[in-house]
């Protein structure tokens, strides 16, 4: 009677245990589904109240969710989740192995100098993916600080619910420029699906066996030799791609989107700055201590803006070298080995997609960081258009000239003492591209 007992106790508690983790298994689910949708519910509400909805985050803050969400993005070994943490190791094993395999194939490919350029574009490609996602693995805290000033400061005037002209701007400032980063997201994730699609469908359009020449232990990568082992190859080079595909994506769209959320707050920084003094139109009866609150105020809020910017270039700045430095030789190595492979259209075509891909990668990033480069010094302008500032005492005129005198000096996003991401650096590292594809193309005639 006791052991049956016992038995029906057993069969409970293990009835029991597994309902739990079904429930827990559920509500995680649940919690990964909502992290994915959460900014596509909030884009959705926007469309279609307008005005009247108001995005509760910056887009920096779903990025980072996104980044999490893929494994990128372990805090310290101490407090991090166990589980969490070894699949971040796992990821990081795994994705190394796959550029490893691919770069085992240059030797293989030394003879033939298509063969050898497509390696190198691959590898160069993949290594700086998987070397930006080792520099977020090192820096989370770091870029969690960033996201979260950020954060705040868009919270600050998405609470505001007032219904003065001045907030009104501001919180029309905050929606656009969320709409824009979303857009961006969007264009880009599609961009890498189509990528995805292309290299992933090319072993059936094409001579080439896999998606990417490599060489694995044994000859596993051999259809010959093994049959199923090179359909698990096969997957597995699929999985690779469109993950670091993927995260390339989340990656630079955190980075893009700091750079553009610096940019609004300059906006809005000027527009607070604008503002000094004639709150509601009653500029005569507001008094220096007033104006002096104001002036401190958006002192402040410059200053926090320049130190953030400090904060990125500081977080980002191996990100910066390591793209510049893949996008210059990219750009002109794709172009020559397009130009090599004109008699096989596929694969100059595959050229020229690796081409527009990388710049458009470089072009995103200089297009936000050329924003705030300008948008810094409109800061200058905004000051000298304080309301009626000559009426004011001398000491007040001498506080907005100085804050005149540093917004002079442009605000720039650079690894010092390379270009800054500008549109200036733009042409300059085209020009580059286009003075070693010359030099490679009169080398091969």
């Amino acid at each position: 009677m006791l052991h049956e007992c016992s038995d029906k106790s057993t069969i409970s508690n293990t009835i029991f245990n597994h309902q739990s983790y079904r429930r827990r298994s559920r509500k995680y689910a649940a919690s990964k589904l909502e992290t994915i949708l959460a900014p596509i519910r909030t884009l959705k509400e926007m469309l279609r109240s307008g005005d009247a909805a108001h995005p509760s985050h910056t887009c920096l803050y779903y990025v980072r969710a996104y980044i999490r969400l893929l494994g990128l993005w372990p805090s310290q070994r101490g407090v991090e989740q166990p589980m969490y943490y070894a699949y971040n190791v796992l990821i990081m094993t795994v994705f190394s192995f796959f550029v490893a395999t691919i770069i085992a194939d240059l030797y293989v490919a030394s003879s033939d100098f298509v063969l050898l350029g497509e390696d190198l574009v691959v590898a160069l490609g993949l290594y700086l993916i998987l070397f930006k996602m080792i520099l977020f693995r090192m820096s989370t805290a770091d870029v969690d600080v960033i996201v979260d000033e950020f954060d705040a400061l868009h919270m600050k005037f998405a609470r505001d619910t007032s219904d003065s002209p001045h907030i009104r701007r501001i919180r029309q400032l905050q929606r656009s420029f969320f709409l824009g980063e979303a857009s961006f997201f969007c264009g880009f994730f599609f961009l890498s699906l189509f990528l995805f699609a292309a290299m992933s469908l090319q072993p059936l359009l094409t001579h080439q066996a896999l998606p990417f020449r490599c060489v694995f232990p044994f000859g596993l990568h051999d259809p010959d030799k093994h049959h199923i082992t090179f359909v698990c190859v096969y997957a597995f080079q699929c999985f690779c791609t469109l993950y670091m595909l993927v995260s390339i994506v989340v990656m630079d769209s955190l980075g893009g989107n700091s750079f553009n959320q610096t940019t609004l707050n300059l906006q809005i920084l000027c527009e607070s700055i604008r503002h000094i003094g004639y709150a509601g139109g009653r500029s005569t009866t507001i008094t220096e201590a007033v104006l002096w609150r104001e002036l401190r105020e958006n002192v402040e809020f410059h200053v926090k803006i320049i130190e953030l910017v400090d904060g990125i270039n500081h977080t980002f700045y191996w990100n910066y070298v390591s793209q510049m430095g893949a996008s210059t030789f990219m750009i002109c190595l794709t172009a020559f080995e397009a130009l090599l492979a004109k008699d096989q259209p596929m694969v100059a075509m595959k050229f020229q997609t690796y081409m527009f891909s990388a710049f458009m990668q470089l072009f995103y990033w200089c297009f936000m960081g050329n924003r705030t480069y300008y948008d810094s010094m409109e800061v200058a302008t905004a000051a000298y258009e304080v309301y009626a500032w000559y009426e004011h005492s001398p000491r007040l005129q001498r506080n907005l000239l100085f804050m005149i005198k540093r917004a002079q000096k442009p605000l720039e996003f650079r690894s010092k003492p390379f270009f800054g991401f500008t549109f200036a650096s733009f042409n300059s590292i085209l020009s580059t591209s286009y003075s070693y594809f010359a030099l490679l193309r009169t080398m091969n005639d």
